[in-house]
Formats: C-alpha cells, structure tokens, sequence
C-alpha cells in the first residue's frame, strides 16, 4: 500500500517507558557497583566515579589538571605506551570533571576487557605526574584559555555563575590565567591520593555485561583498598549571590555581545521540576520555542538563544543564553523580559503545550537509544539519589501539566523581576 505523503502522521502520545533492571553489587573491596545487561554487540562501557569535582579541590584547576594527566604516564606505561595500547585493542577511554565529580569512560570490545583494564588501573592507581608533561599540558591549556578569554561568551559563561553563588561557592568559583601557573606535580600527587581511591569510587557499567564482566572488573579494581583510606566528606558551603541583579562588561570591537540571563533553581528531586521543565522547554527549550520564534525569526537578533534549568548535586540553576548583534543587546534583553512576563500573564493555547509535551517525550525516548546512552541515565539516577521509576513519573508528570500550572510555575520561579542579568560587549 503507497505512503499518502499529502499528510503527517498521527502524532502518538509517549505514556510508558522500560527501563532495563539495575544490577546492584560490590566489588571484593565493598566499591558499589552499578550494571546493565543490554545491547547485541559484544561491547562494553565502563565509568568509575570519583568525589573528585570542582567541590573537593583547594585551588583553581587542581581537580581537572589531576584528571587530565592520568593518561600521562604511570608506573608501568608512558603516556605513548598507553596510546598505543589503547588503539590497538580499539578502546577509548575519556575523562571528564565536573563541578562535582570526576569520571573516566572505558568503552571496548568484551574481549578486550582485561587487557584494557591492564593499562587503566595502572595509569588510575599509578600515576606518575610528570613535570615535563604537565608543563607541556599547562603551557597548551593556559594559551587555550587566554585565547577563549577574548570570546564574549566565555567571559559571560565564567562571570555568570559568581552572581547566583559567590565566587567562593564551587559552582561560582572559576579560574584566572594566574591560576595555571600554581600548578604544581606535588599538588596533583596530593590531590589523586586523597580523592581517586577505594572509599571515592562508584562504578557503572553497560552494555555486554555478564559474569565475567564483573569478575574481571573486581580483578582489576575490587582486590585491595588503593589510594587513601580516609572517606571524602562533602563539606557544606554558603551561598552568596550577588545583592545586584545587573551587570555589564564591557568589551570593545566585538560584532556580538553575550547575554546571560537566569537564577537559581530547583533541583530533580523538587515536585515542581517536572512542571519547571516543561515551562523552560516551551520559553526556550527547543528551535520552535518562544524565545527562538521572537528573537531569531521575528526579529533577527541572533543564530540561537536557548533557556533550561542545569541542576547538579547541591544546588540547581536556571538560565537564558545567547549572543546578540552588539547594537541590539538591550532590545534583546527587552524581548526576552516581555516573554517571561507573557509565560506568567497570559494563558497558553493547548495546541503549543502539547507540542512541547510531545517533543520532551520524543527527546526523552532518544536518550534511551542504546545501551551506552541507557548507562548514562542509570548513573544519572544513581548519582542523583532518585528512584528508578523517576523517568517514568518523568512521563506522567509532563503530560499532567496544564496552562494554569504554566502560568503559576512562572509566576513562582521565573518572574523576571527576579533574574540576574549580565551583557558582555555592547549594551
């Protein structure tokens, strides 16, 4: 029977999701260990977890240089030894850190697991932190970093987060080219010892896992205590937002100024979060959003402007981001404050809540695609401290929103009498 292309298909409505059953274990030496069987191919992802974020570090840059050179060399590999061995079993390892965590990514073929993990638990548990290369790593990243810092955007990106938690808070702290400099191979040493280490540790595993898997996984990681016995406690810190809504600063010769615009928020666990994303999805969420069809199609200031809530361990935030033409950041601002004050003052039709609706639930399906894209959302529950029927009360909860709790979410967080406000560039 032909395909009747003069028309678009039913839209279906997204109501139930399965996920696949977390396996919960330890390893020999009590590290949680967190698994999914899923998937055809005979691959595997690994993430070992570490309390070892932007929160724990004494100094700028201390937390993401210790991440940065444990590829660097260890006690049994030099830093080319590990490369070449690594491409020749086909793996790939990353490493990443956030404001809160540290994790190294593991991806290999299943029967290249223990021979990979050969050369990952050494460059984890031994690494050397050679002067030569970190300098050679330092003087790369802080050129990296003088160049970014003549870009609008990256100045509002690092200015931005100071206003909402205070410069001393860690998701407001940032670094400063003076700061590279402090970096020290002692001061990394320190830093690995204290906080990539047995009692620091969680793992995640996805893909191809079976027995096996976790035997050799407890081989390499679960046979002894490594790295300092002393738990890593997460201090509490205070929050000292800025008593100024709005900032400027300035910049010269640019085509285009930065716009930043947000608050603090409410994290995943919050009754209103499901409601709150739905709003921040219909304001600027998405290309068909408010902001896009205003700013970008309508009146031509920008490529993109995009809003969301960014929630993270301790604390959440919301925020608006764009660059504008530098003669038109005022009037953009001007628009973006006329729809927060339209979210919170008129009523919205069903036909743009349900489109929204239906594009969360299609997004939300697509981050399911594939068992390393399912690891990621069993770690972000785990991490997160959420239950594992949260994606499904995800879906109920998105489809229960009406238009009066579109106008009563945006009058209670996003009022924008209450957003803090930052121009880079031009006003």
């Amino acid at each position: 029977m032909p395909l009747n292309r003069t028309s678009a298909p039913e839209i279906q409505k997204i109501t139930e999701i399965a996920l696949p059953k977390i396996e919960q274990s330890h390893l020999t030496n009590e590290i949680p260990i967190y698994s999914i069987n899923v998937g055809n191919q005979d691959v595997v992802k690994i993430q070992l977890v570490f309390k070892a974020g932007i929160w724990f570090q004494s100094q700028a840059l201390e937390a993401y240089f210790t991440s940065q050179m444990l590829d660097e060399g260890s006690k049994n590999y030099s830093a080319a030894e590990i490369a070449l061995k690594l491409d020749d079993y086909g793996a790939f390892v990353h490493k990443k850190t956030n404001r809160d965590n540290a994790c190294i990514d593991i991806f290999t073929l299943s029967k290249h697991l223990e021979s990979v993990l050969t050369v990952v638990a050494d460059m984890l548990k031994n690494p050397i932190f050679e002067e030569a290369e970190l300098n050679r790593l330092r003087d790369q990243e802080k050129h990296e970093f003088i160049v970014r810092n003549q870009k609008v955007k990256h100045i509002a990106q690092k200015q931005f987060a100071p206003l909402l938690f205070g410069k001393k808070h860690p998701y407001g702290s940032s670094a400063t080219v003076n700061h590279y400099d402090a970096i020290s191979t002692d001061l990394l040493k320190q830093f690995h010892q204290k906080h990539y280490n047995t009692k620091s540790c969680r793992i995640f595993i996805s893909g191809k896992v079976n027995k096996t898997t976790l035997q050799i996984v407890d081989q390499y990681f679960g046979q002894e205590n490594w790295g300092s016995d002393k738990v890593v406690e997460i201090f509490p810190t205070t929050v000292n937002s800025n008593p100024e809504l709005k900032h400027y600063i300035p910049k010269e010769k640019v085509l285009q100024s930065a716009i930043r615009m947000g608050n603090r928020s409410i994290k995943r666990n919050h009754p209103d979060y499901f409601a709150l994303s739905v709003v921040t999805t219909l304001f600027g969420g998405y290309f068909g959003s408010r902001l896009m069809s205003n700013i970008r199609e309508d009146k031509g200031y920008t490529y993109g402007i995009y809003a969301g809530i960014y929630p993270q361990l301790h604390d959440s935030s919301f925020m608006i981001s764009s660059e504008v033409g530098a003669d038109v950041a005022q009037k953009a601002v001007g628009e973006i404050r006329f729809e927060l004050k339209r979210l919170r003052t008129e009523r919205v039709k069903e036909e743009e809540l349900s489109l929204v609706k239906n594009y969360m639930s299609g997004t939300f399906l697509r981050a399911l695609n594939g068992p390393f894209a399912l690891g990621e959302v069993i770690k972000s529950l785990i991490e997160n401290d959420l239950p594992e029927d949260y994606y499904q009360h995800y879906l109920n909860k998105i489809h229960q929103v009406s238009s009066e709790d579109v106008r009563n979410i945006a009058n209670q967080y996003l009022h924008e009498d209450q957003m803090y406000e930052l121009i880079v560039g031009k006003k």
